[in-house]
């Protein structure tokens, strides 16, 4: 048996020395939350690529790539996260091509309305959405304007390819005239300093041109960490006093 302990719910932050003005402290255990609650994180891209393929799995993955070794990485692992566990995928929507369906923002990172959800917070700590229904209903909480690396993005914000209206499917539906992919045209996108439905649903750009994309977790859980039960931490304290006795003793010989 072993007594279980919480992270302090103020989370886990980023302590960098000399941070500037653009960075924020990266917290990936949100405030308030008990071990054991469920969340999910939510980030846009240091990175950028453009929106030509019409497969949802190269978004998907461009945004994992963004992750790997980075210092939200490092904070996760430090939480007691593991990273083996935890997926990550564009909130983003893909045009039909061929044999390749359509794929709607909501669905390729788990959040249709059909379904309640989890809380959803930006890597600073800050709620974005309470649910799915909360983050599909035109306005989000907060901006999401943090990168894996602690950056925030301009005031002015940045454009961050979607491909997706305000409730979460491919823009326009059901033609997916603007959704991502194809080499020539246009395709949505979002712009990161804002709330209304323009943080999914801006603007749109030529595909070839290079945007970020926001990317979003699978569901985690607090963490909970695990210390030894009162016996065993009294026979480590023990043993601890008399392997320093023993040394004190031969340093005095």
């Amino acid at each position: 048996m072993k007594l279980q302990l919480g992270i302090v719910s103020a989370g886990v932050a980023l302590a960098t020395l000399g941070t500037s003005a653009a960075q924020a402290a990266l917290v990936v255990v949100p405030p308030g939350l008990n071990p054991g609650d469920q969340f999910r994180l939510v980030f846009v891209t240091d990175g950028t690529r453009n929106a030509t393929s019409t497969n949802i799995n190269d978004y998907n993955n461009f945004v994992t790539s963004q992750v790997t070794g980075s210092a939200l990485a490092t904070q996760l692992t430090t939480a007691g996260f593991n990273l083996g566990t935890i997926t990550w995928k564009a909130i983003a929507s893909t045009r039909a091509s061929g044999s390749i369906v359509a794929v709607n923002a909501r669905d390729n990172t788990g959040t249709n309305p059909s379904s309640l959800g989890v809380p959803i917070y930006l890597i600073d700590g800050n709620r974005v959405a309470n649910n799915n229904t909360d983050l599909w209903d035109s306005s989000i909480i907060r901006s999401i304007n943090v990168t894996q690396s602690g950056a925030t993005t301009p005031t002015a914000g940045a454009v961050v390819w979607t491909g997706t209206n305000q409730s979460g499917v491919v823009s326009p539906s059901p033609t997916d005239t603007n959704g991502l992919g194809g080499t020539t045209g246009f395709a949505v996108t979002g712009i990161t300093n804002l709330t209304t439905a323009n943080w999914i649903s801006n603007n749109t750009t030529n595909r070839t041109n290079t945007r970020r994309l926001y990317g979003m977790s699978s569901v985690l859980k607090v963490p909970v960490l695990e210390i030894p039960e009162p016996s065993s931490l009294l026979g480590y304290i023990t043993l601890g006093g008399l392997m320093l006795g023993g040394a004190v003793r031969k340093a005095r010989k």
